[in-house]
C-alpha cells in the first residue's frame, strides 16, 4: 500500500504541472482525487445554439492527445524504472540479453532454451520469432536448421529462413513426424562429439497457434481431431523437457498463455521463456503460481506498468525468463530488412532436408515481396488471379490458395473491386 501511494503522489506530482483542462481525465483514470488541485466548477452553459459545433462534443485529434499521453506514460515509466530498474526496462538491449543467455556456447550457462510467445492478432508474434531465431541462428556453429508449422494456410511474414516449414491444419501430424526425426538426427550429432555440443547446429522448432490447435485437448472442431491434439501437446513437452541439452530451440506462439489451453503443463513452464506482448500480459499476472515466483509488491508493479502501457498505446512485453526476476520491457524497433541472417557456410547434406516450401538462397536472403512488387510495377496493372499465383509460385515454390492470392494482392496495394 505504501508503495502504491507513493506512486499515486508522484503522478499526483506530474499532472498538478499538466494544463488545467488536461487534469480532470488523469484523475479519472489513475483515481488521483484529493491529490490534484482544479479550480472552482465554471458556470453551467447555455445549449449552444443549432449548427454550432458544441466543443465538448468537438472531434478529438488523435495525434495531439496522443502528443500529451505518451510522453506522459514515459515519465511515469521512467520514475518507476528509477525505483525498479530490475524489472521495468526501457532499453532495447533485452531481447540480445535473451537471445545470448540461449545461445551461450558454454552448455552449463545456457538458459531460457524455449520461448512462448502469446500475443493477439497482429501484435507481432511472429516478427519478434523471426528476430529469435536470427538472433541465436546468428552465432550457430553451424548452419542452423529451422523446421516450423504455421496452421494458417496463407501468407505469414516470417523474419527467417525455413529449412523445412508445414503449412495449414492437414500438415500438423507430417509436422510431428518430421520434426521427431530432426530431434534424433540431432541426438545422433551430439552423441559423436559429447555433451558440449562442439559444432552442432541449433535446433530451432517453431509452432504457431499453439492454443488454437491444441484447443484445452479437444483440437479444432472439423480441422484438428483431439488424437491430433493429445500428439501435439506430448511433442511440445518433449521438446520443452528433453532438447535443452542438445541445442535445441522450442518457440512457441499463441493468443492464450495459460496451460490449460496450451498443453503445457506445469513443469514444462518453468523451462520456457515467456514474452507476453500487451493485453496477454493481464493473464499472466492473474496467475502468478503458474508463471512467476516473486513478492507480491512486484508483482504489482508490474501491474501497474502494464495497465499503464496499455491505455498510453504503448507497445511492450511482460518477459519472465528461465533464470532471472521478470520484468515489463518496451518492444524496440527492428530494422527488418536488414535483421534476416546471411550465413556463408553451406549446410552439410544432413541439415538439409529439401522442400520448395520457403527454399531460399543461402548467400542471400530475398525479400520476395519487394521482387513481386517491382514485377507488378513492370506490369503497369493489376495482376490478374492465375498470373500473381503463378509469378509467386515460381519465385518461392509456393502454391497460393484464393484467399493467399487475395493478401498478396491487399500487400502490393491492391484492393478488391
Amino acid at each position: 500500500m505504501t508503495t502504491a501511494i507513493d506512486a499515486k503522489r508522484r503522478v499526483a506530482d506530474y499532472v498538478n504541472r499538466l494544463p488545467i483542462t488536461e487534469r480532470p481525465r488523469w484523475i479519472a483514470e489513475y483515481q488521483l482525487q484529493g491529490l490534484v488541485t482544479l479550480p472552482e466548477p465554471p458556470a453551467q452553459h447555455q445549449p449552444s445554439q443549432t449548427g454550432i459545433p458544441n466543443p465538448d462534443i468537438a472531434d478529438i485529434d488523435e495525434e495531439f492527445v496522443q502528443s500529451i499521453i505518451n510522453p506522459g506514460a514515459m515519465k511515469i515509466l521512467q520514475a518507476i524504472a528509477a525505483n525498479y530498474p530490475g524489472y521495468i526496462r526501457i532499453d532495447a538491449a533485452w531481447i540480445d540479453e535473451l537471445c545470448d543467455a540461449a545461445s551461450n556456447q558454454n552448455m552449463t550457462l545456457r538458459s531460457n532454451h524455449h520461448f512462448y510467445l502469446s500475443g493477439g492478432t497482429q501484435s507481432g508474434k511472429s516478427t519478434l520469432a523471426g528476430v529469435i531465431i536470427n538472433k541465436i541462428a546468428a552465432k550457430s556453429q553451424t548452419p542452423a536448421i529451422v523446421i516450423g508449422s504455421d496452421p494458417k494456410d496463407e501468407i505469414t511474414r516470417w523474419l527467417c529462413r525455413f529449412t523445412r516449414k508445414f503449412d495449414g491444419m492437414k500438415a500438423l501430424r507430417n509436422w510431428i513426424t518430421f520434426a521427431t526425426n530432426a530431434i534424433d538426427e540431432q541426438k545422433a550429432r551430439v552423441a559423436k562429439v559429447g555433451g558440449e555440443c562442439q559444432g552442432v547446429p541449433e535446433l530451432f522448432l517453431a509452432q504457431d497457434e499453439v492454443d488454437s490447435v491444441f484447443g484445452g485437448g479437444k483440437g479444432l472442431p472439423g480441422m484438428v481431431d483431439a488424437d491430433t491434439a493429445k500428439d501435439l501437446q506430448g511433442f511440445w513437452n518433449y521438446i520443452i523437457k528433453f532438447t535443452a541439452g542438445l541445442k535445441g530451440h522450442g518457440l512457441f506462439m499463441g493468443q492464450s498463455p495459460l496451460s490449460g489451453e496450451t498443453g503445457f503443463s506445469r513443469p514444462s513452464l518453468k523451462n520456457v521463456c515467456f514474452i507476453a506482448m500487451g493485453q496477454t500480459s493481464s493473464y499472466i499476472l492473474d496467475h502468478p503460481q503458474d508463471f512467476v515466483n516473486v513478492k507480491k509488491e512486484i508483482l504489482e508493479v508490474l501491474r501497474q506498468a502494464c495497465e499503464m502501457l496499455d491505455k498510453a498505446g504503448v507497445r511492450y512485453a511482460l518477459v519472465i525468463p528461465t533464470r532471472s526476476n521478470p520484468f515489463v520491457a518496451l518492444i524496440p524497433e527492428f530494422d527488418i530488412k536488414g535483421l534476416e541472417q546471411k550465413q556463408d557456410s553451406k549446410p552439410s547434406n544432413d541439415t538439409v532436408s529439401s522442400s520448395k516450401n520457403n527454399q531460399q538462397p543461402s548467400q542471400q536472403q530475398i525479400d520476395w515481396y519487394e521482387e513481386i512488387r517491382l514485377w507488378a510495377t513492370e506490369l503497369g496493372r493489376k495482376p490478374q488471379y492465375q498470373e500473381i499465383k503463378q509469378k509467386w509460385h515460381e519465385l518461392t515454390g509456393q502454391e497460393l490458395n484464393e484467399k493467399g492470392v487475395t493478401l498478396l494482392l491487399e500487400n502490393l496495394g491492391y484492393r478488391e473491386d
